[in-house]
């Protein structure tokens, strides 16, 4: 049987074309006889969960090139499932029990977790793809529509490593209310420069807060770029960027937040003094504003602590 298209599953079940009273009698009929469908719905709600959720899902905005776009709107968003297979709590765990005596900057269990969920797929041939979400059994009929056609939002984690992609997508799942039943969120957060910081607090307030207002679990990642330009105009003060970069991720506490994870990436901090073989200036900028991995577990258990309002982040349990 050729299953029908998910839009076409969508508008009968919402009503939107008129039906037949014989033809929904006989679907009705059948239905009534189906073993899943008779099922509970308690079952049937661990199997949707099992087919639709679970995942991890990188929201992507990429070109024909699966080359990265930024800001442009026309671009087709499309998504990967991680295949990192480390859950954030473990990674969040080691980050934590990092010694700073020993760990003078950071660890290797951070760094680049995620760069390989955004890479190209292999080609393949016709079938489903490994790294996308198989929901083909929301198009099976409408009464499995009707049930589950919000399972893979309320059971899949949502990742995104860009400001503009964040808005553009809840932004496009406003209308129907879908943004109302996500739960969980990844946050790969870019600091680079005090301008860096604005746009993620603005797409914070516009996309998070105000319109995934149901987040129940945070994970963020912060990858630490320091800027080559000037300190005066990039405004990359130790200091001043700890108290701005404090201030935008302590919004999240308006959230009703039960779990949060925070972690540090910034192996590429100066890599781009590196690539110009400046070997003293790098020595200079690392001892002057790179974070020691003392500070980073510092305020990461501070931020986790103002976002859950408990001791336990602090006694790293």
């Amino acid at each position: 049987m050729k299953l029908r298209s998910g839009a076409q599953v969508a508008r009968f079940a919402n009503g939107g074309v008129a039906q037949n009273p014989k033809a929904f009698q006989a679907i009705a009929e059948h239905n009534a006889s189906s073993p899943f469908l008779m099922l509970p719905q308690e079952i049937k709600n661990r199997i949707y969960h099992f087919v639709c959720g679970g995942h991890m899902v990188h929201i992507l905005q990429n070109d024909s090139n699966h080359n990265h776009v930024h800001g442009n709107d026309t671009a087709k968003l499309s998504h990967a499932t991680c295949i990192e297979r480390v859950p954030e709590e473990q990674i969040q765990k080691e980050f934590d029990s990092a010694n700073p005596d020993i760990v003078s900057w950071n660890i290797a269990a951070v760094e680049d977790r995620h760069i390989v969920c955004h890479q190209r797929p292999p080609m393949q041939g016709k079938g489903p793809k490994p790294n996308q979400l198989s929901l083909t059994l929301l198009r099976s009929c409408r009464q499995v529509y009707l049930e589950a056609n919000m399972v893979h939002y309320t059971n899949n984690t949502f990742a995104f490593n860009c400001n503009d992609i964040l808005e553009r997508y809840v932004r496009a799942r406003f209308k129907n209310k879908q943004n109302l039943v996500i739960r969980s969120l990844y946050l790969d957060v870019s600091v680079s420069h005090s301008s860096s910081v604005s746009a993620w607090s603005d797409s914070i307030n516009k996309a998070i807060l105000q319109r995934l207002k149901s987040v129940r679990c945070l994970y963020l990642n912060i990858t630490q770029v320091y800027c080559t330009c000037s300190v005066e105009t990039c405004g990359y003060e130790g200091s001043e960027m700890t108290e701005r970069q404090g201030k935008m991720f302590k919004k999240f506490s308006k959230l009703p937040l039960t779990e949060a994870t925070l972690v540090i990436d910034d192996r590429t901090f100066l890599e781009q003094v590196k690539a110009h073989g400046s070997w003293g200036l790098y020595d200079q900028m690392e001892q002057q504003y790179r974070w020691t991995m003392k500070q980073k577990q510092d305020f990461s258990k501070e931020i986790r602590n103002t976002l859950l309002a408990r001791e336990d982040v602090e006694k790293g349990k």
